[in-house]
């Protein structure tokens, strides 16, 4: 009895994420906005990202419609009515198997320390059943759930990747405040080991920064500086 309850939870997975129809695919969603190509020139109309081909699309008045990459653009950006904010996306170098290339990446947190993020590489079954670019144009559903991202601290030019929080990015940054930020992360049980709470860590500090008189002044939006590469797998 065992077996066959077992058999049947696994023939209902298997159709359950058997490959869908094209017709069932998800379709693209478009945004009213702007993009900055490299020689300086910009561009409006309609845009739509796919976080998987890392392509821009962009429809413009007459219809046509305009595909880039991260070769061909600087920044690019809209309102997202579904987040009530502007999002806004920049090139960055980064390291593919060693190789350098530009790349996408989406500005998640604005401010002394800018948080940066693009997509995770999916793996296993995952991987599998969700190959279809089509299942990565940006849309709600992607853009609200942070575990399909990776995320990296963008300061003074520099990639810091998350899954080296405490090294790369709370010990050389987030210390300059050490104080306040214990008594934070005890005061509201923060646990740094998530990425939510990494997150909140590192808007704290940029509440801090900001209302300090000696140092609100002395930093900028670092996202605006030539960065480094970043390895990424």
């Amino acid at each position: 009895m065992k077996n066959v309850y077992l058999f049947s939870k696994i023939v209902l997975i298997i159709v359950f994420f058997s490959p869908v129809k094209s017709s069932a695919l998800p379709s693209s969603v478009w945004h009213k906005g702007q993009m900055m190509l490299f020689n300086k020139v910009t561009l409006e109309g309609e845009l739509s990202y796919n976080w998987k081909t890392e392509i821009v699309l962009l429809r413009q008045s007459d219809g046509r419609v305009r595909a880039f990459s991260a070769t061909q653009v600087q920044q690019f950006g809209w309102f997202d009515y579904s987040f009530h904010k502007q999002r806004n996306f920049l090139v960055l170098p980064t390291l593919v198997n060693k190789q350098a290339k530009s790349a996408f990446f989406e500005i998640y947190m604005d401010g002394s320390l800018a948080v940066v993020r693009r997509l995770r590489k999916s793996q296993g079954l995952f991987k599998r059943l969700f190959n279809h670019p089509a299942y990565y144009n940006d849309q709600p559903s992607l853009a609200q759930t942070n575990d399909f991202f990776d995320y990296f601290v963008y300061d003074a030019g520099q990639l810091r990747a998350f899954d080296r929080f405490n090294l790369d990015i709370y010990e050389p940054l987030l210390t300059a405040y050490g104080e306040e930020m214990r008594q934070y992360i005890i005061s509201h049980n923060i646990n740094d080991h998530t990425l939510l709470g990494r997150l909140v860590l590192i808007d704290h500090y940029n509440f801090l920064v900001q209302h300090d008189p000696k140092t609100a002044s002395a930093r900028g939006a670092g996202y605006t500086q030539e960065p480094a590469p970043v390895s990424y797998p």
